[in-house]
């Protein structure tokens, strides 16, 4: 399962990257929290993935989803697209690929 893996691993250095350019340009404590937080943990289930640990398929999903719905609620509650918005845009568009039916190859 490489593509997923990859897929799950690249999106958690995103959050991790986003979080930190937010803290550093709008001093958002929360978001670093929580964007380190959720990134470290993708990263991690991402690498369980491409391991095939029962551990890392059960924990991407879920965190995809978490981030998902943290940073969509968070979006909407300020009003504001960036950064919140785009994360929660990605996290979509993650959970999409990593869902996306693949051939034996990949397997």
């Amino acid at each position: 399962m490489k593509v997923p893996g990859i897929v799950i691993a690249v999106y958690g250095l995103v959050v991790l990257i986003t979080a930190i350019i937010s803290y550093l340009t709008a001093g958002s404590v929360s978001f670093l929290i929580a964007g380190s937080a959720f990134g470290v943990g993708l990263v991690c289930s991402g690498l369980g993935v491409l391991k095939r640990k029962e551990l890392g398929f059960v924990f991407a999903p879920v965190l995809t989803v978490l981030v998902t719905a943290f940073f969509a609620y968070r979006s909407t509650r300020t009003g504001e697209f960036m950064p919140s918005g785009l994360v929660a845009v990605l996290s979509l568009v993650t959970l999409f690929l990593y869902f996306l039916p693949r051939g034996k190859k990949d397997l």
